[in-house]
């Protein structure tokens, strides 16, 4: 089974967040305390299943510090319970703070305001979304599921709720809405920008890995798109293509992305070479998986178990 390991990601503002992949608890080393996948584990003859992908790059900034109005963020005691049955009811509002500004990019207001118009609904969608996204940065997706589920039902074809509120659905684990938010962001813009966190929903809800493709493909193949999101794409697709027991095929996605000029490895590409390390030894080719490993530890020798699985390479003589 691949281990991609933990690791950070880009946060909403910009900076580090602690990645999905902590709570995920497949950053083990080698050996039984690595999991063996989701939904209870998969056979160790499916291959290599990633951690969750890294939410980066939100186009919502979160602020510095505590969220703004996050604690009184909570649904108002009086409202309604949610119905069940029939239409969905509409998520209650949640108590925004009267004395908060919205922070959120010029862009990203000036969307709303086109959207909505200026006035007071529009400044509490505008405060919905910044209070959601800070709660991202701060790891309370909780929060922000519960402010952006009501923003969306108000505005459901502003992108960047559908952006924000896939991403918190992401980081809870709820896959199918999750999906559903990040194919109605990619709809809206037409962007690839968050493919890597839907192609590993598909992965998690076991779609396929033609569907996985179809998701994960145009961002692996996007030069110019952040490396970052590609390096998680390619984890996923070829982790997918492993677990299909089409091992060669991953292994050609990850050395084509090893392959493309850089300066150096950065902690994504050093994810991606554990996994090639993991796939070369599977296929048999244990020399190609010593060569992987002596780059990793070459730039970062504490990363994962990559000098101790180096190590016992050597022994045998690779």
């Amino acid at each position: 089974m691949v281990n991609d390991g933990g690791g950070r990601g880009r946060s909403t503002s910009g900076g580090d967040r602690a990645g999905a992949g902590g709570r995920d608890d497949r950053s083990g080393g080698r050996g039984g305390n690595r999991s063996a996948g989701r939904g209870g584990g998969r056979p160790a003859d499916r291959g290599p299943t990633p951690p969750k992908a890294r939410p980066s790059g939100l186009d919502v900034p979160g602020t510095a510090g505590e969220p703004i109005g996050r604690d009184r963020a909570a649904a108002r005691p009086d409202a309604p319970p949610r119905q069940s049955g029939g239409r969905e009811a509409a998520p209650p509002r949640p108590d925004l703070p009267e004395d908060e500004e919205p922070q959120l990019p010029r862009a990203v207001r000036r969307e709303i305001d086109r959207a909505l118009g200026s006035g007071p609904r529009s400044r509490d969608i505008a405060l919905a979304l910044s209070i959601g996204a800070a709660a991202i940065d701060e790891d309370r997706p909780d929060v922000a599921v519960e402010v952006l589920s009501w923003a969306r039902h108000q505005a459901p074809k502003l992108a960047p709720i559908r952006e924000a509120l896939g991403v918190a659905h992401y980081l809870r684990d709820e896959f199918a809405p999750a999906l559903s938010e990040l194919q109605a962001y990619r709809r809206l813009t037409g962007r690839d920008d968050q493919n890597h966190l839907a192609a590993d929903c598909l992965r998690a809800l076991d779609r396929g890995v033609d569907r996985i493709a179809e998701v994960a493909d145009p961002l692996i193949a996007d030069d110019n798109a952040p490396d970052d999101r590609r390096a998680e794409a390619v984890i996923v697709r070829s982790a997918s293509l492993a677990a299909a027991d089409d091992v060669p095929a991953a292994r050609a996605i990850a050395r084509r992305f090893l392959e493309r000029a850089r300066d150096g490895d950065e902690e994504y590409d050093l994810r991606v070479r554990y996994l090639a390390a993991d796939l070369a030894e599977r296929a048999g080719d244990h020399a190609a998986a010593a060569r992987q490993l002596e780059m990793i530890v070459a730039v970062d020798p504490d990363l994962f178990d990559a000098e101790e699985r180096l190590e016992g390479l050597r022994e045998r003589g690779y």
